[in-house]
């Protein structure tokens, strides 16, 4: 091969890999961040994060000595932070709200996708963690395994207590 030959296939090849380097990199960039965010909440609360998942635009976590769920979202105009005592709630379930694609078919399309808490004090309001909302996300992106996982982690913890 001649060196000509070999020099265009380098820059070909550096072409191609480029977006997948960025994107990864970006990716971690964002992972990092995210988990930066939690830990400032989480320390706001004397706590420390013993298990997490990042999502799209959110990150949740746990702090199972002190028994608190961590939440945060960033979204254009605002950042949501929540924690929660989970000794103040007697359960949580996954609320999907959806439409029909056509009447033909029994395709269902997710609009928002949150975990939801059910306090012991029915007094009290029930917090709402929204994973994904069809208005702000273009599509699901690991959302729905997130929410799924977190919801019978969190529902075994209030079992368990």
């Amino acid at each position: 091969m001649n060196t000509g030959t070999l020099i265009l296939s380098a820059i070909f090849i550096a072409i191609c890999a480029l977006p997948f380097i960025l994107t990864t990199t970006n990716s971690r960039k964002r992972k990092k961040q995210m988990l930066k965010s939690l830990t400032q909440i989480a320390q706001k609360y004397n706590a420390s994060i013993s298990k997490y998942d990042v999502g799209s635009d959110f990150i949740i976590g746990l702090d199972e000595v002190k028994n608190l769920v961590l939440f945060f979202k960033k979204g254009i105009d605002n950042t949501i932070e929540e924690c929660l005592d989970l000794s103040n709630y007697k359960d949580c379930n996954t609320i999907k709200t959806g439409k029909h694609l056509n009447a033909k078919s029994s395709a269902h399309a997710i609009e928002t996708l949150k975990l939801g808490f059910i306090p012991t004090d029915q007094t009290n309001v029930a917090p709402q963690f929204e994973f994904y909302n069809e208005d702000k996300n273009m599509q699901l992106s690991g959302e729905l395994q997130i929410i799924n996982t977190w919801q019978s982690l969190i529902h075994q913890k209030l079992t368990a207590a």
